[in-house]
């Protein structure tokens, strides 16, 4: 289900000076301008509306590399440029272990692990904090060419949910939820501990300053959460009294046979109700990997699951489109009111493309 509610939010919020500290997380989907409403009265054929062109991307590159490993890695759609380093950082990890034989799941969950430990991302350490100041819930994925998928979703006090997910992998299940993919990851042997940072914390408290000016101005449309309030828990004294989201992290690698993984992990968004789920642990939306390539996604969860993003660009990929010319085109065919980027690799490279500015690394 869609929150709409969140896109009035967040555009009212990118009029607003910014806030400090500064909040440097991805700069979320439903951060671009409502959509208009829709008429839905009939329309002649011959007046039918044209196709809206196709956005011009501020991130679009990648290289023909037929031979040899790859790893991919973004930090998430809107991420600052700046913090590339990091993702350039995963890619290296991803890439060592391809050099020292490692499988393309290991080469990505490696790569994943890196970026879940880095707090400037919205995954593991540096996760958004939810509504209520204390819950932090996380989503995370992977995929091999050989079709196989795990995920967990809504799992708490676990610091590397890609490593939950590995878990998941080998059980009978392929995906797992809330306080039981807690208690499963808990059990085989992932530390209990709460994945908070002060950078999480700064980034909640900019996001909870936002929130209450925007509820408190005349006329708004953005609604009272408190009226939904479905935490456990008692809502904080602040909020009774009176946006940013987050995006995912995410990395496709190939060994130099030509195999293929994707990984996917994230910390939501803070303004949600408890237990949203977004793209990442639903098969097909936020990641694909099979014989022709492996595609992993980010940006506004509810419309890369409604197209089931992931697995169309693969099937692009596998119909002999390009990795670099298979994500631009995804892309800038996206839903306008939408943010969206996506890294690729298939048989002869790699590609990446996002509608806002994107930290990403790669291998070679």
């Amino acid at each position: 289900m869609q929150l709409r509610p969140l896109v009035v939010l967040a555009a009212a919020l990118a009029c607003g000076p910014p806030p400090a500290p500064k909040d440097t997380s991805p700069v979320p989907a439903d951060s671009r301008h409502p959509p208009a409403s829709k008429d839905t009265s009939p329309v002649p054929p011959d007046t039918a509306p044209k196709a809206s062109p196709a956005r011009e991307l501020p991130i679009r590159t990648g290289a023909e590399v037929p031979s040899g490993p790859l790893v991919v890695t973004h930090a998430g759609v809107g991420s600052p440029l700046s913090d590339a380093d990091g993702a350039e950082r995963a890619a290296a990890a991803g890439g060592d272990v391809l050099a020292s034989g490692g499988s393309a799941l290991d080469a990505a969950i490696a790569a994943a692990v890196v970026l879940e430990d880095d707090p400037r991302y919205n995954a593991g350490t540096g996760a958004n904090i939810r509504l209520d100041g204390r819950t932090i819930q996380l989503d995370a994925s992977l995929m091999t060419d050989d079709g196989r998928f795990a995920a967990v979703a809504a799992i708490e006090r676990i610091k590397n949910p890609i490593r939950a997910a590995r878990l998941v992998l080998d059980s009978p299940h392929v995906l797992l939820v809330g306080e039981g993919a807690t208690r499963f990851a808990h059990k085989l042997g992932l530390p209990d501990e709460v994945p908070r940072s002060p950078q999480a914390e700064a980034k909640y408290a900019a996001r909870m300053k936002r929130l209450r000016e925007v509820i408190e101005t005349p006329g708004t449309q953005e609604p009272d959460w408190r009226i939904y309030w479905n935490y456990p828990g008692e809502m904080p004294p602040d909020m009774v009294a009176w946006r940013y989201g987050g995006d995912t992290v995410g990395a496709v690698a190939r060994t130099a046979d030509h195999r293929f993984a994707a990984t996917l992990s994230t910390g939501g968004t803070s303004v949600t109700l408890y237990g949203r789920v977004g793209d990442v642990p639903i098969y097909g939306a936020g990641l694909f990997a099979g014989p022709a390539g492996a595609v992993a996604c980010t940006g506004h969860g509810e419309e890369i699951i409604r197209q089931a993003l992931a697995r169309t660009v693969y099937q692009a990929l596998a119909a002999g489109t390009p990795a670099r010319e298979a994500v631009a085109q995804a892309a800038a065919a996206f839903d306008p009111p939408w943010d969206v980027g996506l890294i690729a690799v298939d048989r002869n490279g790699w590609g990446v493309a996002a509608t806002q500015p994107m930290a990403h690394g790669h291998v070679p």
